[in-house]
């Protein structure tokens, strides 16, 4: 369930903006400043928060709630450094595969 919950929320952020962002690996996004990983991160976790289907709607809701006030976003994007950096097979896949996953670990897993 959680591997069908992770490439929907996956397709959501990707769909019709393949040409419109760049999606970096870990490696790639790891390169970046500090305040360029935040930005992106800021960026990926918006988009999951803020795009949502009625079919998602109730997951974008559970990682807001559970982000909003608690997690200041420099913070997130650090947690999810430290997390993707301890979990090889994330290193190779999309950042935002890495931030579900975070979320996941800090949040729960999202109503079904």
């Amino acid at each position: 369930m959680k591997s069908l919950v992770i490439a929907g929320l996956l397709s959501a952020l990707m769909i019709g903006r393949a040409n419109a962002q760049v999606y970096y690996t870990y490696p790639e996004w790891d390169r970046l400043s500090d305040q360029a990983r935040t930005m992106y991160i800021a960026g990926a976790y918006d988009s999951l928060v803020s795009i949502s289907s009625p079919d998602t709607a109730s997951i974008s809701r559970h990682y807001s709630k559970c982000v909003s006030g608690r997690v200041p976003i420099e913070q997130l994007a650090k947690n999810v450094r430290t997390f993707v950096a301890a979990r090889p097979d994330l290193q190779k896949k999309p950042v935002q595969v890495g931030l579900i996953n975070y979320l996941i670990e800090l949040c729960g897993a999202p109503p079904n």
